[in-house]
């Protein structure tokens, strides 16, 4: 563990951090700034975390560790509630396989719903996650926040053609309202991708042209649910027991 000490918010690798604020840096770089003790702990034991910034010299990762005041915490810092440990780290995007049972999010735009799906996909043991790329960024901080660490801990893939996993034999399983099935007759098989739908507009027509099976949930009083709602519905009906 190599420690240092920075009293000033103009040094320059603080002024290189504050810039990953910034979701495009973030992703050219492909490093992120975390806050919360918990969120560190999951980097940190997924191998992800790179450095911590710290007021409180109790802390101890093996990983560079800076001592700095809470002024320039606060300048890292995208919250009201200014942590005593803010964390900077990567991201192992695409490095495991798919796996069998995926979570594919068709132009989720809300980074709040983002961030739930991924958090949920994991509390429900699902292998992966795919990003369309007019979903919110995975890079973005409100996204990781809401993952709460989750997305150290399932692999996450950018822009898969579900095309492609459909000729390497995933059943391919979309939410729609229109000529739907109950969610509730349907039992996936071993391999299949659960698709979910923009905020708005919902599933692309292409990709429910090319699916499997549509589903939906069925319902009273109202016409649809927040997506991240439905996403936990269905994800914990198609859990594997």
């Amino acid at each position: 563990m190599i420690v240092r000490e920075i009293t000033s918010a103009t040094n320059q690798l603080i002024k290189d951090l504050v810039k990953l604020k910034q979701t495009r840096n973030a992703k050219e770089l492909n490093q992120i700034i975390i806050e919360g003790k918990d969120l560190i702990d999951m980097a940190y034991e997924n191998g992800l975390l790179d450095m911590v910034l710290t007021s409180n010299r109790s802390y101890s990762y093996d990983v560079q560790t800076i001592i700095c005041p809470s002024f320039i915490l606060e300048k890292l810092s995208s919250n009201k509630s200014i942590s005593d440990i803010i964390g900077v780290a990567h991201l192992s995007l695409d490095n495991k396989g798919l796996g069998n049972r995926i979570v594919y999010l068709d132009g989720v735009q809300d980074p709040g719903n983002v961030g739930t799906i991924i958090r949920t996909a994991l509390a429900f043991s699902y292998d992966s996650i795919i990003l369309s790329l007019d979903s919110a960024s995975i890079y973005n901080e409100k996204v990781i926040q809401a993952t709460k660490g989750a997305l150290f801990s399932i692999p996450v893939f950018l822009d898969v053609s579900l095309q492609e996993l459909k000729e390497k034999g995933y059943q391919i399983i979309v939410t729609a309202l229109r000529n739907a099935s109950d969610y509730k007759t349907l039992t996936p098989n071993d391999k299949f991708v659960l698709v979910l739908g923009n905020e708005g507009q919902g599933v692309k027509e292409e990709n429910i042209d090319i699916a499997d099976e549509v589903v939906k949930i069925s319902m009273g009083n109202i016409d649809s649910l927040n997506v991240a709602v439905a996403g936990g519905i269905l994800l914990n009906h198609y859990k594997k027991e």
